[in-house]
């Protein structure tokens, strides 16, 4: 009896030894940002990928999908309030560079080393090494297109209602001022529709000359200009966004636009359903950032048109390679993941694994779509595909199935796009803000409440509360002190090379 007691002792000291995570039923939390949740669809692919993925990584996982809109007031807050998540979406324009300074993202070298094989066999060091900040892995980049240049998704059966009869990379539109007949005709045939649509990230400018997100900033108010001058050189110049002319003059001629009524008056806010207004074709140019040969285009109406019409695009950036590409689309692990183990193996997993892959993008064969070869599928249930992010946010694009609308060979030519890209000056530098968090702090929160209007055309920028001048004005101080701190780790970045 005594041996019998002693050995059941032992076993519960050796079960208490045992983590809890690794001991229960673990469901992975995975906050991912998309279109806006379809809780019974989801349930369904979640069912299918739980069915694959726990025997391989002993977990299951929860998708929480939120809408773009919502994503600062339901995931960012969430993380930063401490809530349990094991995966989280983040980028460089989303982000990233505050989760890291903030603590809230998890070194991710050692686990990549541990459980990482597939991320390590199929991820360009390019993109890890574009993500790092000072030397540490915090993200894990989509395999994906690394050229991104602004331009223009436009409607062409729109156009051709005006009489435009609209070519890819039109040459009559060199500048978005271009567009401003065409936005004329269409509202004078279309009076209670808007013709010039942006998303989320309203202060996308199609040809706007500056870095995107240059400084991994919650706003993107601090750049270089990404493109070689008439000379051949680059200027390395580290510009206040808001305070240099070319920013002045789009903003004006923005105003200008929603005077005219070529712009929603609620382009500037975060409920504005632009996905709908999109898919419903009620527009003539949407801006959006491209990836080459009409894809980002195809991506649109698959995900989420509702009525037949055409598309075309127009690029309207050089093509060039910027750092912020590299992290354009990362999962994360948050610091309060129970079981960063579990995590990392579904990461390598996505970018390793065909089958987790296309469960995430498509959903369930034969129940969410059918294959119709070995690389087109074509969807029986739109309401998966468009409920989530999009195939640039799903793992790895050399295993993704495309749709019977897309060319099948979309993801060779999403990989090869930037094949003729120029890297830019700046390409690898990472700002690191610890130093002037609160000076950051204080910059986001102003160009979060008084960029946007001025951006979408609904202030006047002669406001002398909330026009151009007082934008400038509240931020120059703390400006000046982030831009001094910049300029010391770029001479240093710049010098080590």
């Amino acid at each position: 009896m005594r041996k019998l007691v002693s050995l059941l002792l032992a076993l519960v000291m050796i079960l208490a030894l045992v983590p809890t995570a690794m001991a229960d039923d673990y469901t992975l939390d995975i906050y991912w940002v998309g279109n806006g949740d379809n809780e019974a669809v989801r349930a369904g692919v979640e069912e299918a990928v739980n069915a694959y993925v726990e025997p391989l990584i002993g977990a299951k996982v929860s998708y929480h999908i939120i809408g773009w809109g919502d994503w600062n007031d339901k995931a960012i807050n969430a993380l930063q309030s401490g809530e349990k998540m094991d995966l989280i979406f983040t980028a460089d324009w989303e982000g990233y560079g505050v989760e890291v300074a903030g603590g809230l993202l998890m070194p991710l070298d050692d686990l990549v080393e541990q459980f990482g094989q597939g991320i390590k066999e199929t991820l360009p060091q390019t993109f890890l090494d574009g993500v790092k900040v000072n030397g540490v892995l915090y993200g894990i980049p989509t395999n994906k297109e690394l050229c991104v240049p602004e331009g223009l998704i436009i409607n062409k059966t729109a156009a051709a209602e005006i009489g435009w009869d609209v070519t890819a990379d039109d040459p009559s539109i060199k500048t978005l001022a271009d567009l401003e007949p065409w936005l004329a005709k269409y509202k004078e045939l279309h009076p209670d529709k808007y013709p010039y649509l942006m998303d989320g990230q309203a202060g996308r400018w199609p040809d706007e000359p500056w870095c995107p997100d240059w400084a991994g900033m919650g706003s993107n108010s601090i750049a270089m200009k990404m493109a070689k001058g008439e000379d051949g050189n680059f200027d390395e110049t580290i510009y206040s966004i808001f305070a240099t002319p070319e920013q002045e003059e789009h903003i004006r001629l923005m105003y200008k636009w929603g005077q005219a009524g070529y712009i929603s008056p609620d382009a500037a806010l975060t409920s504005f359903d632009y996905n709908g207004t999109f898919g419903r074709g009620d527009f003539l140019a949407f801006a959006q950032p491209l990836k080459g040969n009409n894809i980002k285009a195809a991506e649109m109406y698959a995900a989420n048109a509702t009525t037949e019409f055409e598309c075309i695009e127009i690029t309207m950036q050089p093509k060039y390679v910027v750092t912020t590409h590299a992290g354009g689309s990362m999962f994360g692990i948050p610091v309060t993941s129970k079981n960063p183990e579990a995590a990392m193996k579904y990461l390598n997993l996505m970018h390793s694994d065909a089958t987790l892959v296309n469960l995430m993008l498509f959903g369930a064969e034969g129940t969410n779509y059918t294959k119709v070869n070995d690389q087109q599928v074509e969807l029986t249930d739109q309401n998966w595909y468009g409920v989530h992010g999009g195939a640039w946010t799903v793992g790895n694009t050399k295993l993704q199935y495309v749709l019977t609308s897309e060319d099948p060979q979309k993801n060779e030519l999403l990989q090869s796009y930037a094949d003729d890209a120029i890297a830019t000056a700046s390409l690898g530098f990472r700002f690191v803000k610890d130093k002037v968090a609160d000076e950051i702090a204080s910059v986001d929160a102003i160009i979060s409440e008084m960029a946007n209007p001025l951006m979408c055309g609904q202030v006047d920028p002669d406001d002398p509360a909330l026009g151009i001048e007082a934008l400038k004005a509240a931020i120059a101080k703390d400006m000046a002190t982030i831009i001094n701190e910049i300029q010391k780790q770029y001479d240093a970045w710049k010098a080590a090379q």
